[in-house]
Parts: structure tokens; sequence; C-alpha cells
């Protein structure tokens, strides 16, 4: 099994959980479908999909006030891992600059 956990940051690295006191939307899906949607918690502007199967997932991001309003990343997992996928907005214009995608072992 497997954990995705997706980050919503601005340029300096402070946590970008709401805009115009609307929080970011963050959806899972996998072969087309939409597993989970979750906003964002507020505080720390994560979302935490938990004890995934292996296989194929898109983790896309929402918010009608974000440039492009839908940024999404494809992601493969195929051993018992802990996937981060941070996506970095410029806050002043709202434009997305990158995704990165991290991956740690789960095994102990």
């Amino acid at each position: 099994m497997a954990d995705i956990i997706v980050v919503i940051r601005n340029g300096q690295g402070a946590g970008m959980s709401s805009i115009d006191g609307e929080l970011v939307i963050v959806l899972l899906a996998s072969e087309g479908s939409v597993l989970d949607q979750q906003p964002v918690m507020l505080r720390s502007a994560i979302a935490i999909f938990a004890d995934l199967p292996f296989g194929e997932y898109t983790v896309l991001v929402r918010h009608r006030s974000l440039a492009p309003t839908e940024a999404r990343q494809d992601i493969e997992i195929q051993s018992n891992v802990m996937v981060g996928v941070k996506f970095i907005y410029s806050e002043s214009n709202r434009q997305l600059i990158r995704v990165e995608v991290r991956e740690e072992s789960l095994n102990v």
C-alpha cells in the first residue's frame, strides 16, 4: 500500500490553502475516474490520500482563481512508498511555477 500527500505552496514555500476565501481542491483519479476529492487542510495546505494500492494515478489541483484552473501530475506507484506532490504557485499572479514529486520508501 502507498500514500500520496499533496501540498500547495507559494514561491517562498509557505502554504497556500485558499484564495479569495475558497479552499484549493485536490482530486485523485485512476483510469479516468475520480477516486477521491478533498479540499486541502486550511492550516497546512495539505491533502492526504492513504492506503492506496499500487497502480497509476493522476493528482489534480483545482481552483477557479489559479492559472491554470486545473493542474495535474501523473504518478505510478509500484512499491510501498509515500509520494509527495508539491504544486508551487506564484502567489501574486496565481500562476503555476512548477510541480515537484518526491518518493520515500515506507519499508522499515
